[in-house]
């Protein structure tokens, strides 16, 4: 295994495990308050939604998900979510270390795969309608 592969490898699996951490814990900290509280779902946030037409007790946007965090005590949905988002962001992560890695190594022409395959989830993320 060369280095380019370990340091791809140890990306993901260290961006997996934290996102699978963040969601577990997310999904625990939901049951306690669920439990604790006996009303299970963020009212202003089921009406807002509601006008929407979306899920109850979801979060739609990264701003959503911030001003979950940014609570006390921060909502577990919205960590939850933060893993998710982590979770999809990893790969993306990883190619964006990968690419100067190839560079470095004179590699250019899988250097230019891993530039293309980033610049698409990035243009998608600033230009995306959703």
């Amino acid at each position: 295994m060369t280095a380019v592969e370990r340091v791809a490898a140890r990306v993901l699996l260290w961006g997996g495990v934290l996102s699978i951490g963040l969601m577990l814990i997310g999904l625990i900290g939901y049951g306690v308050r669920s439990a604790e509280r006996r009303q299970p779902l963020n009212v202003e946030r089921l009406l807002e939604n509601r006008e929407h037409g979306q899920a109850a007790d979801v979060f739609t946007s990264l701003v959503g998900i911030r001003r979950g965090l940014a609570q006390w005590p921060a909502d577990p949905v919205a960590l939850t979510a933060l893993g998710m988002v982590m979770l999809l962001i990893t790969p993306v992560f990883a190619v964006a270390v990968m690419l100067p890695a190839f560079a470095r190594h004179g590699d250019l022409r899988y250097a230019s795969i891993s530039a293309g395959s980033l610049a698409a989830p990035v243009l998608s993320f600033f230009f995306g309608n959703g």
